[in-house]
């Protein structure tokens, strides 16, 4: 019976009842006693908006079934049926913690309404707010009752990606995700403060879109705040665009059933086949300087051709758009708007999303090029600087100069440099082309440096990304571990029922160092880390330092999966006769079990986190 794979609170009765009808009265006592601990211990979580604004997606997508739009037309034209009645979802992780979809309230509706409709708030242990724009009268009328009641709640600024969308729409080259962020955030916390509440628990996110934004940072700390479960791992990541679609879904396939002692063999063969990996290349500069044009060249493709970025002698290109360059698989020239000439300007760009630059100026070096420059080093991106237009240059010559054109050429390309070099770039490389005469000047060195220097940009993009791999790999082989560890805690406590005499901590040890193997931190699995990489085991090895992933001690163990002998139980031991036979073992607690298997989880984690960290990103 204790080796079934899903046991709930019926099957338990019925467990009991089958003891009593055997006169076993012990085991029934401590089968009632493993119920009445497992309502002890669930956890329901109440989640609110206004309605409309998105409480059921943001439930869905904590659940991890995102919401499918099977009928986009139809989904534009029928708003989705709001929730009218409390409906609970049990956690898929968490089989003690009930995600609470309640009923969405109205702007104009009056508070003591809302709050007779949800009735008793005291049987939440937190709540989830989700507002969709500004904090309406009525947000803050339900968040003020919420603290007055004792009750802590977190804020979720919900449908971020609209927002976000519409921003860059509107902004154009303009636009700055961490800038756009930053405003949404600094106005909702603003309204806290002036109402003497919390800022620190704001969270913007997205239901539909769960890798982005800050959904990870507040699914773990809603864990946290109810669970006791504190994560190291980072949440606020961009997407993984630097590794292949096919590896990532090799890596992802790991956190479902293998080890992730796996996962260094896997980021290595990527590095060797960087060929797999996306390279984004920004072509950036001012209005009309002739970057459109540049791609067209490097790309080897006619203004004329179907796939050419549109060119003109005014400024043609008014959004971002990539174009893949064939002489290098996934490498992507993206064609910019032009900037404009001040700091402002150039400081919304959100220059985080690309690998590489060229910086295009199509007259002399300016105070447009310096920000700009200046702008890509302080991001930790390099550049080439591309001087454009040459062959105007050389053909508005005065032939009563007495210099060369290869002079001229040369004077320009060191004027580049030392401009280039005052403005904080280290190894500044200038190319001086013309987008019309494809074969003269510095166009086809261009292209045969790009191809060059790939390689290395991309293996420089991976390994960019590969913190963001290693934090959300862990991070989701911890999810698939902890939706074992409820079952597993309720069915050593029920061997203990049907084997009073089994030895219990055995099975923990064995559960534990099961949780090794697949976090890659047994022996085994560190030494092939140790050879895929080139690392020392011992370095490795350092970073462990759970006490659950060393030899563990029967003794101390057992004190942590048990609850003491009560003082009841003790005095009556002493009872002449009658206290004969009282039992004094301490009794397997499956709080305890539950509690502490959680811990050894989250630890483990961590360890997890360092060993592949050390043994991947740093030098």
């Amino acid at each position: 019976m204790a080796s079934s794979s899903c046991l709930d609170e019926a099957q338990l009765r019925n467990l009991k009842t089958q003891y009593e009808a055997q006169n076993a009265s012990n085991a029934a006592s401590q089968i009632q006693a493993l119920v009445d601990c497992i309502n002890a211990l669930k956890i329901k979580v109440g989640i609110l908006g206004a309605r409309g604004g998105g409480v059921s997606t943001l439930v869905q997508a904590l659940l991890d079934k995102p919401h499918q739009v099977t009928d986009p037309w139809a989904y534009l034209r029928e708003a989705p049926e709001p929730t009218k009645q409390l409906i609970g979802h049990v956690h898929p992780t968490y089989p003690n913690l009930t995600l609470c979809d309640l009923p969405g309230f109205e702007l104009s509706e009056k508070l003591a309404a809302y709050l007779k409709r949800l009735g008793d708030l005291s049987k939440y242990h937190c709540f989830v707010v989700v507002v969709t724009g500004s904090l309406a009268d009525t947000h803050l009328e339900v968040l003020k009752t919420l603290k007055q009641k004792g009750k802590t709640f977190l804020l979720v600024r919900t449908k971020v990606d609209l927002d976000v969308h519409t921003a860059e729409r509107r902004l154009r080259f303009k636009f700055n995700l961490a800038e756009q962020l930053r405003v949404i955030r600094k106005e909702l916390t603003e309204t806290l403060a002036k109402n003497g509440m919390d800022t620190t628990r704001v969270f913007l996110v997205s239901g539909l879109e769960t890798e982005k934004y800050e959904f990870t940072r507040f699914e773990d700390s809603l864990e946290g705040e109810v669970l006791s479960l504190k994560r190291s791992h980072d949440g606020d990541l961009e997407d993984l665009k630097a590794v292949s679609q096919k590896k990532t879904e090799q890596l992802y396939n790991i956190c479902q059933g293998g080890s992730l002692a796996e996962v260094p063999g896997v980021i290595y063969s990527t590095l060797r086949e960087s060929s797999q990996v996306r390279l984004d290349v920004a072509v950036i500069g001012e209005v009309g300087c002739g970057k459109s044009s540049l791609v067209n060249a490097l790309r080897g493709v006619g203004a004329r051709e179907p796939d050419a970025a549109p060119t003109g002698v005014t400024g043609t290109t008014d959004k971002a758009k990539a174009y893949p360059l064939p002489l290098v698989p996934l490498l992507y020239l993206w064609d910019l708007p032009g900037v404009g000439v001040t700091e402002e300007d150039v400081s919304h760009l959100d220059l985080s999303r690309y690998d590489f630059f060229l910086l295009v100026a199509s007259e002399r070096y300016k105070h447009a090029h310096s920000c700009l420059a200046r702008a890509i080093t302080a991001a930790g991106k390099k550049a080439f600087f591309v001087r454009s237009k040459i062959d105007v240059d050389m053909g508005t010559q005065p032939e009563s100069q007495l210099i060369s054109k290869e002079e001229l050429q040369e004077k320009i390309r060191k004027k580049c440099l030392e401009d280039l070099k005052k403005d904080g770039v280290l190894s500044p490389q200038v190319f001086l082309v013309s987008s019309v005469m494809h074969g003269a000047y510095d166009l086809p060195r261009l292209q045969e440096v790009l191809v060059g220097i790939a390689p290395y940009l991309k293996k420089k993009a991976l390994r960019r990304a590969i913190p963001t791999v290693l934090s959300r790999l862990v991070r989701r082989k911890s999810k698939v571990l902890m939706k074992d560890v409820w079952i597993k805690a309720l069915q050593m406590c029920l061997y203990c029922v049907e084997k009073p005499n089994g030895d219990m901590v055995e099975n923990l040890k064995a559960t534990i160092a099961s949780f090794c193997i697949v976090l890659g931190l047994d022996k085994k699995s560190l030494k092939h880390t140790a050879q895929i990489t080139g690392k020392a085991h011992t370095l490795l090895q350092e970073q462990i330092r759970s006490r659950f992933a060393k030899p563990l001690n029967s003794k101390d163990m057992l004190i942590l999966i048990t609850k003491p002998v009560s003082l009841t139980r003790w005095a009556w031991s002493y009872v002449p006769y009658l206290g004969r036979g009282t039992n004094l073992e301490a009794e397997i607690s499956f709080e305890s079990t539950y509690q502490m298997l959680k811990q050894v989880v989250v630890e483990l984690s961590e360890d997890a986190e360092r060993v592949l960290w050390v043994a991947l990103v740093e030098e």
